[in-house]
């Protein structure tokens, strides 16, 4: 049967078709320093593109100090997706103004032209880093809880500048002010990544900030990740370094074309260093403020210094100084209080407050001090949920207490803390004078910036708060690297997490340039650790001191780039991963039996760790999972051949092809012949194993025994009631099996359950985001009795891949979107539905609702893609770029 298609077209004209959306490479729009002389381009129309048409490309470059040039040239309409640079490639600091605009062959204009997209290039060469790192000469013994330093100069400038900029790194945590103004929104720059390989230098442009001679620079100086005592069983401090420092290169230029730098450094005795009113900051236990040790105008130029010490110098390799590929940590939006409650009062009468902000996630809370007396304290406390009893849950953090104190000067002020980062809901605060109001408090959302690609709505509002809280979760631990938990003593880039979340994150978020950076700190460790670690950037700690090589943790090495390249359509990332993924395979192909099977034990406590967090593993092991290990530790391996297959065919490895092909078939026969029956039935008779033998294709030469296996998946279904039956590693598969043997009844009748462990469980127990573990906390409400135990993990949420893709209806056929599949599962109850997702082609999106005869869909496809809409009992019908309403009688 075919299905009726209505597609709604407006006649083309002039002023209609619009350059919606115009960028470089994978940065959102306008982009200081990027890392590359030729960035490629990418733009999308609003409407189909004439025949005939062109598109006028046109550029203002410009070298400081030189004159600006006009160049141009006429590019075909069909590619805008990732187009190779056009002109000589850019040379260090230059910058580039662009538009494109579409016009016919005779060059006149069929549309205006795009918003001007503005970039400029970093420093790209390793002798053009001129400046050092430096920082406080004093001698630091504590190890931990240091008092952080300033550090200022101060410059003199003929003139107002034409064009400032400020390249800023540091070994540490960096703030920097320019004559008193904060330069920048971004926080805990310059991020994490592995510093013994490399450092991420960030590009500001000062120019407002700077004036007509006297001024003056500051910099606060922060632990971090650097030298902060980092991760769980008492952490590691000193990991990368002991010593703090910025490395801050001020580039000036004049109208009269005159270039000036001021570069930081220990020889020249104009930068000074002092200990500033930080007291000590911790990203985990939280930060310690003293505002009797301020300095006023410390950042202003004339300020007396002459008490400060001059600055030591850092040594810090320029070569391993980089740009970056990716966006800084930043605030967004605001929680705003919905409940405030006195629950008590200090020693001295100051009132003790219990505040919910409603939602749980990575937030900092800025608070107006009033009131106090100098030398008197307020005292935040973060946790992210509360004990049965209503007092704060703090047991769960661990060492990370998240906890900041703020002494006062007796002054009013408003204060939030620069160098900690927390993960909570509630926030108690001892020690206020008078009402804690409303007023009194502004709590700011930080995660890494990442422009918003995926939303779905249901008719079920259960689970329109389910897909909330993956969301939330997922932005809560993608700070700077994609982080396992914002709240405890740990917080770190756990590869297992993000091999399962991949997916759900790219249709989310624009998660390219994030985890392309993260993956280059995951081949250096590989390098370093001869596999990938369990968790990168790698700290050895307690009893993960020694990576070894473990499945689904390290499968990240294929899985991460293939859904970036699935996503993006670049095969750039494949290529930049290559070897990471390459010798990922090769190391596991010699863990194998001779039939194939990854049965070898990993040479540390743990072993493998399986279907991890399995609901029936008790609280204090949760290895102790139904599935055999090795089921698990084959069959995703199996995935990964086959991945890596793809990415050698598509990058024109024809050997590598042929190995991994072959590797491929060695271990999908030793999967079945080691954990699969005649009958359909598998070793280990659990959700997990069916889920992926199915969902990986490895029954998929065996079609009589993957019905088989599909009915057996369904029947454990119903024979647990509906119960979630998988942990970490079965749980972003169990859906896809269930509705790939056509058995949609019981994917729903899974998705919608209540009962624990579920995933509206959670949300029926108050969860504003995604539980770490099925049972964090009990139906009393009381917590999970384990020592790990987090209401802010993102793995579960990546059930919300199979909501985008058989609620909404909407998934990617072939890479960058080019061909996407719309074929929404009507059933649970629900009788509409709508999911978008940003393609590189455009927004695609479907809404459907149910109607006494069928279903009518509204869907949009952008220009340049094809949409194939594949529905029960209809043949297949494919949809041209523009806007179309479907009536589908099922």
């Amino acid at each position: 049967m075919r299905i009726m298609d209505t597609q709604i077209i407006k006649p083309i004209a002039v002023g209609d078709l619009h350059i919606t959306r115009f960028t470089i490479e994978h940065f959102p729009g306008d982009a200081l320093g990027i890392p590359t002389a030729t960035p490629r381009m990418n733009w999308t129309y609003s409407r189909t593109v004439p025949d005939g048409s062109q598109i006028l490309l046109k550029i203002s470059r410009r070298i400081p100090g030189a004159q600006a040039r006009e160049e141009y040239t006429y590019l075909p309409p069909e590619d805008n997706v990732l187009v190779p640079w056009q002109f000589t490639p850019l040379a260090s600091r230059e910058e580039v103004f662009a538009t494109v605009q579409l016009v016919s062959a005779a060059h006149k204009p069929l549309s205006d032209p795009s918003a001007t997209l503005h970039f400029e290039a970093g420093l790209m060469q390793e002798y053009e880093h001129v400046a050092d790192f430096v920082g406080p000469s004093w001698a630091e013994p504590e190890t931990d809880h240091r008092h952080l330093p300033l550090v200022r100069t101060e410059i003199a400038i003929k003139a107002k500048p034409k064009r400032a900029r400020l390249y800023l790194s540091a070994l540490g945590l960096v703030e920097a002010e320019i004559n008193g103004v904060k330069i920048g929104n971004d926080a805990l720059i310059p991020g994490w990544t592995n510093y013994e390989q490399r450092v991420q230098c960030w590009t500001y442009d000062v120019t407002d900030e700077l004036n007509e001679g006297a001024n003056a620079m500051g910099f606060w100086l922060g632990d971090g990740w650097y030298r902060g005592r980092l991760g769980f069983d008492g952490g590691y401090v000193n990991y990368y370094g002991d010593r703090l420092g910025v490395f801050a290169q001020l580039e000036i230029e004049y109208e009269d074309g005159g270039i000036e730098h001021v570069y930081s450094n220990a020889w020249d005795r104009q930068w000074k260093a002092s200990l500033g009113p930080i007291v000590c900051s911790d990203l985990c236990e939280g930060e310690r403020y003293d505002a009797r040790l301020e300095q006023p105008g410390w950042s202003e130029p004339g300020f007396d210094d002459s008490n400060w010490k001059p600055v030591s110098e850092i040594f810090y390799d320029p070569a391993k100084i980089e740009n970056p590929d990716t966006s800084p940590v930043r605030a967004h939006e605001i929680n705003e209080p919905v409940s405030i409650a006195r629950t008590g009062d200090t020693p001295d009468g100051r009132g003790i407050w219990l505040v919910d902000f409603g939602q749980n996630c990575t937030q900092r809370i800025r608070l107006r001090i009033a009131g106090l007396e100098a030398g008197q304290s307020v005292e935040l406390h973060h946790v992210e949920v509360l004990e049965p009893n209503g007092e704060i849950a703090t047991r769960t953090l661990r060492r990370g207490q998240q906890h900041d104190i703020y002494t006062s000067n007796g002054t009013d002020a408003w204060w939030e803390p620069r160098f900690a980062m927390h993960g909570f809901r509630y926030a108690q605060i001892e020690g206020v004078v008078g009402e804690l109001t409303v007023a009194d408090i502004e709590c700011h959302v930080y995660h890494s910036v990442m422009d918003r690609a995926g939303e779905l709505e249901t008719s079920n509002p259960l689970l329109n708060r389910l897909h909330a809280n993956a969301s939330w979760s997922m932005r809560s631990n993608f700070v700077s690297v994609p982080q396992d938990c914002p709240q405890r003593d740990e917080r770190m880039g756990w590869t297992g997490d993000i091999c399962l979340f991949a997916p759900t994150a790219a249709y989310l978020y624009d998660v390219y340039g994030f985890l392309k950076s993260w993956l280059k700190d995951v081949r250096a460790d590989q390098v370093k650790w001869g596999t990938v670690p369990f968790y990168v950037p790698f700290i050895p700690l307690g009893g993960w001191a020694h990576p070894q090589a473990i499945s689904t943790w390290g499968d990240s090495a294929v899985e991460v780039p293939w859904v970036l390249y699935m996503e993006s359509g670049d095969p750039q990332i494949l290529a930049d991963s290559y070897e990471l993924s390459r010798d990922w395979i090769d190391e596991v192909a010699g863990y194998l039996s001779a039939d194939g099977v990854w049965d070898r034990r990993p040479d540390y406590v743990l072993g493998q760790l399986g279907d991890w967090l399995d609901p029936t593993a008790p609280p204090d092991d949760p290895t102790q999972a139904m599935t055999e290990k090795e089921l698990v530790a084959t069959a995703f391996f199996a995935r990964s051949c086959a991945q890596a297959e793809q990415i050698a065919q598509i990058l024109g490895k024809s050997e590598d092809v042929v190995r991994f092909g072959d590797l491929r078939k060695h271990v999908t026969s030793g999967f079945l012949g080691r954990f699969t029956n005649l009958d359909g039935t598998m070793t280990s008779d659990t959700q997990c194993a069916y889920a992926l033998a199915i969902a990986f294709g490895l029954l998929d030469g065996e079609p009589v025994r993957r019905v088989k296996a599909g009915n057996r998946l369904a029947k454990l279904v119903r024979e647990s009631g509906g119960k979630v039956s998988t942990g970490f590693a079965g749980t972003p598969f169990v859906l896809p099996a269930l509705t790939m043997t056509g058995h949609n009844e019981e994917a729903y009748g899974l998705l919608l359950s209540e009962e624990c462990p579920s995933w509206l469980y959670q949300v029926k127990m108050g969860a504003t985001t995604t539980w770490e573990r099925w049972d964090s906390m009990r139906p009393d409400g009381s917590l999970n009795p384990g020592g790990m135990t987090s209401f802010n993990h993102y793995a579960l949420g990546s059930v919300a891949e199979w909501m985008h893709a058989h609620i909404g209806g909407l998934e990617a056929i072939e890479a960058g979107w080019k061909r996407f599949r719309v074929a929404p599962v009507i059933g649970g109850g629900i009788d509409h539905a709508s999911t978008a997702h940003v393609t590189p082609y455009g927004k695609a999106s479907v809404a459907w609702k149910t109607s006494e005869t069928g279903v009518e869909l509204d869907v949009t496809v952008p220009i340049g893609a094809t949409a194939v809409v594949e529905l029960p009992d209809h043949e297949p019908t494919e949809l041209i770029g523009g806007t179309h309403h479907l009536v589908v009688a099922l």
